[in-house]
């Protein structure tokens, strides 16, 4: 399978990492506008290959290429925008323009497989990104909430919790306590603090989806995907296929608090593409 990543930061070099040590790609297709940062890592992606048991072949920035690419991650971004930023919509301003920039050259391409996208605001940028281009809206989705499900499935100790709503501030956490979705919340914020960005948690998010995708299995993700009724993407547990992206999306049963709580979340989503 052909596989291409538009954005060669540390989410886009550590997915292109992840999918060569899991054999996951028969091609990549690294694309970034920092010509050097591209040959970087396709310089030590190429020596990663050497001690692995599958062969994978490296393209670097060729829109061309995508055109029969299987599925394209977009991850594009400036993760130094968050430096005095407390909310994932301080980066809109900057990862706009660079879908505006990106759009035209995708279309070009002839690309016509699964876009998944990650960049920050997730949800915003991804009905940005699926305007701009005018793709089918099934076949374009976010990461969405996968990443903070996992975080607050490792806070609650259990499997049964999910989040749905925004991949943002107004997330909606199910089956938990508000303490415990307050610190699960607070997760990636704790990471970045740190490090000054997140990688590992997103990119091996994005390998799941890639994974169900190439299995067909139709397991359940909670990733961004667009409603038609409100004109949206936000997550909810969503069925994926190769073929057609989106197949169905599920909503869970939802007390009347979780009901108020994904509305607003809607709100939240809808009110901040306007700022763009």
């Amino acid at each position: 399978m052909k596989i291409g990543i538009i954005g060669m930061g540390h989410v886009g070099s550590t997915l292109a990492y992840t999918l060569c040590l899991q054999g996951m790609a028969d091609e990549l297709v690294l694309i970034d506008a920092d010509t050097e940062k591209v040959q970087a890592e396709f310089l030590e992606l190429s020596d990663t290959l050497q001690n692995l048991p599958n062969q994978v072949i490296l393209t670097k920035n060729d829109y061309a290429a995508l055109e029969d690419a299987a599925i394209v991650i977009f991850c594009a971004g400036d993760i130094t925008v968050l430096e005095n930023a407390t909310d994932r919509l301080a980066e809109l301003h900057v990862t706009s323009k660079i879908v505006e920039n990106v759009a035209p050259k995708l279309v070009k391409s002839g690309f016509s497989g699964v876009i998944i996208s990650v960049t920050n605001p997730c949800d915003v940028i991804a009905l940005y990104l699926a305007n701009l281009t005018g793709f089918d809206k099934k076949k374009i989705i976010g990461s969405g909430t996968l990443i903070d499900t996992n975080r607050l499935k490792n806070q609650a100790e259990r499997e049964n919790v999910m989040v749905i709503g925004e991949h943002g501030e107004s997330q909606v956490a199910l089956g938990v306590s508000d303490e415990i979705a307050q610190v699960a919340a607070g997760i990636g914020w704790e990471i970045y603090s740190v490090k000054k960005h997140t990688a590992f948690g997103i990119s091996s998010s994005v390998a799941q989806i890639i994974r169900v995708l190439q299995s067909d299995s139709r397991e359940l993700l909670p990733v961004s995907a667009y409603d038609e009724i409100v004109a949206c993407y936000y997550a909810l547990p969503t069925e994926l296929s190769l073929e057609n992206g989106v197949e169905r999306r599920v909503l869970p049963l939802l007390s009347d608090d979780e009901g108020k709580r994904l509305r607003t979340s809607i709100i939240t989503i809808k009110k901040n593409y306007q700022a763009i």
